[in-house]
C-alpha cells in the first residue's frame, strides 16, 4: 500500500472514531473513541510527516519487512570485543519478518546510530570472530523469514540524544519512506 494509501485510509479511520463518539449517547465509550481517535490521529500526523518514534518491544512495518527490538543494552565487551578508549558498545537485539514475495537484500547497512551534534551516522559492526549471532553485513530476506540478530554499536562515552534509525529507501528513486527513530540516550 503506498503512503498516499496508507494516509488516506488514516484519515478516514479517524473520521470514522470521531463520527462514533459524537453519536454515542454513552459517555465512556465516546470518551474510549476519542482517546483513541486522538492516537490515531497522532500516527495519520507522523505518517503524513514520515516519521515514527516508537520504543524498545514494538513492532514496526515497513514496505517490505517487520522488525521490533527487544533490547537495547550497553556491554563491556562483545566476542571478546573491548572497545576503544573512551567508547562504549551497545547490544541491539531485533528481529526482522520479510512481509515481501521477493527476497530483501538486507545487512549491518539498514540500521544506524546518530547523536546529537553530528548527522555522521554510526553502523553495526560486522560480525566479530565469525559470531554468528551478529547481523551478517549482507544477507537476503526470503518471503515470510524470520531472522533474529545482534548489531554491536561502538560509539562515544560523552555521545548525547544518542537513536537508532532505519530510514525507507526505494531503489531507483529519490523518494524516501518513513524513517524510524527509537530513542537511546
Amino acid at each position: 500500500m503506498t503512503f498516499f494509501k496508507r494516509a488516506a485510509f488514516a484519515a478516514l479511520a479517524l473520521c470514522l472514531c470521531f463520527a462514533l463518539a459524537a453519536c454515542s449517547g454513552l459517555q465512556d465509550a465516546a470518551g474510549g473513541l476519542q482517546e483513541a481517535g486522538s492516537q490515531l490521529a497522532e500516527q495519520v500526523g507522523q505518517l503524513l510527516r514520515g516519521d515514527v518514534t516508537g520504543k524498545v518491544g514494538e513492532t514496526y512495518r515497513t514496505e517490505w519487512f517487520n522488525f521490533s527490538i527487544s533490547s537495547i543494552k550497553q556491554v563491556e565487551s562483545y566476542a571478546g570485543y573491548a572497545p576503544e578508549e573512551g567508547n562504549l558498545l551497545y547490544d541491539v537485539v531485533i528481529t526482522e519478518l520479510s512481509t515481501f514475495d521477493e527476497a530483501i537484500p538486507m545487512g549491518t547497512f539498514d540500521f544506524f546510530m546518530l547523536m546529537d551534534g553530528t548527522e555522521e551516522p554510526v553502523f553495526p559492526m560486522d560480525p566479530l570472530n565469525g559470531d554468528e549471532t551478529m547481523m551478517p553485513a549482507e544477507f537476503d530476506l526470503s518471503p515470510d523469514e524470520s531472522v533474529t540478530y545482534h548489531m554491536v554499536y561502538e560509539v562515544p562515552k560523552d555521545a548525547k540524544g544518542l537513536k537508532l534509525m532505519y530510514i525507507e529507501l526505494y531503489e531507483n528513486s529519490e523518494e524516501q519512506g518513513t524513517t524510524f527513530t527509537i530513542p537511546i540516550s
